[in-house]
């Protein structure tokens, strides 16, 4: 719930900054940076001792945009920190331990342009879990996802600028038990400074 809240005020703050993209060429392509935050959270099932619970955990990494006209591809390189917080009965009450989940991920976005300064976007993320097999890592040094979310594009003072909104759907069983299976699930939200082309002196 008060993720939904979050990413709600976050639109509507944001709204009347959006305009048509500023990288607005039809054809053509851009570096870009990026760093923000997740809500991480493991969906489990199966026998389990464990209570997943949400954690916010950042993330940062770079892209290259390339549009042609309507259509865009998007590859990311990216560190995220999946996972989340556990807690566990115990008398008196519960205990809550971490589970930071450290990953290299490759995103690979596939973006269809329906109005200038909107882009949705879908494809898989490949990640390469850098702390697997310790005790608050993942039991799985692999994991891919589906990637589904919304890139907006600012104007004016931070015209520079992007907004990633995007959930990210784990498939793979990345539990470090036998009786029960771990999978991520995260929702991302990022600022983009796109570092555009200088544009050629007539």
């Amino acid at each position: 719930m008060y993720t939904n809240r979050f990413l709600l005020l976050l639109i509507l703050v944001t709204s009347p900054l959006l305009t048509r993209a500023q990288s607005d060429k039809p054809v053509g392509g851009h570096f870009g940076v990026k760093i923000g935050a997740s809500f991480t959270q493991v969906a489990i099932s199966g026998t389990s001792v464990n209570i997943p619970k949400r954690a916010l955990q950042p993330n940062l990494g770079v892209m290259y945009r390339y549009r042609y006209h309507r259509v865009v591809l998007q590859p990311e390189a990216l560190l995220a920190i999946k996972g989340g917080t556990f807690q566990q009965e115990a008398v008196g009450g519960r205990t809550t331990t971490s589970n930071s989940y450290y990953y290299a991920c490759l995103p690979i976005l596939l973006g269809y342009i329906p109005t200038e300064g909107l882009t949705l976007q879908a494809g898989p993320e490949f990640s390469y879990a850098l702390n697997s097999g310790s005790t608050s890592g993942p039991g799985a040094q692999n994991d891919l996802g589906a990637v589904v979310g919304v890139h907006y594009d600012f104007l004016d003072m931070l015209s520079k600028m992007s907004l990633h909104l995007r959930y990210v759907h784990g498939f793979v069983n990345v539990s470090p038990e036998a009786g029960a299976t771990y999978y991520n699930r995260n929702v991302q939200v990022s600022i983009v400074y796109n570092l555009y082309p200088k544009k050629k002196k007539k």
